[in-house]
């Protein structure tokens, strides 16, 4: 259980941080995110692509006082069922709108939740890297209440915007080495993406697959992001396995 002072400490300070956080390259995705009264509007993508820097572009576009809240929050390990009720709370107190939640997918009943606040007439957007998030099993969970984008790392145009660089043959050889993960971009280091690897294959690949062998989990991702464009065989993968 997670008690009401808690939940309101978690909301003050994730909401603080949340909207001072940089916000200058504008995503080219917001055009096609649309929020209607009666659909939750779910936001997937990889991790690490920016899709919390997405929502708070996406402010401008709704009416009404914002709510966000990422679940991934330690603070909130253990969230139950009956914990949503003080979550109401919070949101009756505040004179919400708008819910905007991050990886509540993690939470057991979340669309049921999610379906409540819709009927509700609350406008909602959910965004998860979570491989529970696709489409066909949004399918069985939200039936017919939920509109799907897909949002990647920056483009080449997204890239260009956020480095203040143009078009220029340098700067596609400076995109194709570089990628388009942001956190990546801001800083330059390689433990950036060593640690977003293992996040994926950690949270969104183990965990969902109850994979025990992480260690060969780990080689074959490896292997494969080492061999892209390489025909390659399951007997090839054996011996890398073995």
């Amino acid at each position: 259980m997670i008690t009401q002072s808690l939940i309101a400490e978690v909301i003050e300070t994730q909401n603080e941080v949340w909207i001072k956080k940089d916000n200058s390259t504008k995503r080219e995705k917001l055009a096609e995110i649309k929020v209607f009264e009666g659909f939750a509007s779910i936001i997937t993508g990889i991790r690490r692509c920016g899709k919390s820097t997405l929502l708070r572009q996406l402010l401008p576009s709704v009416k009404g006082k914002t709510l966000f809240l990422n679940f991934e929050d330690p603070r909130l390990s253990g969230f139950e069922t009956d914990d949503f009720r003080r979550l109401d709370n919070e949101i009756k107190n505040r004179k919400i709108k708008n819910l905007f939640f991050d990886e509540i997918q993690m939470l057991e009943n979340w669309e049921l939740y999610v379906r409540q606040k819709l009927d509700e007439k609350f406008n909602v957007v959910v965004t998860g890297s979570n491989a529970t998030l696709l489409s066909k099993e949004l399918g069985t969970k939200l039936t017919g209440r939920h509109l799907s984008s897909e949002l990647f790392p920056f483009s080449y145009n997204e890239f260009l915007s956020f480095k203040k660089l143009k078009d220029s043959q340098k700067s596609i050889e400076n995109y194709l080495k570089e990628g388009g993960f942001p956190d990546y971009l801001k800083i330059q280091q390689p433990s950036v993406l060593h640690q977003l690897l293992d996040d994926i294959l950690l949270r969104d690949i183990a965990v969902r697959y109850g994979v025990r062998d992480v260690t060969s989990l780990r080689r074959l991702a490896v292997y494969l992001l080492s061999n892209i464009g390489k025909p390659v065989s399951a007997t090839k993968l054996t011996t890398v396995l073995i």
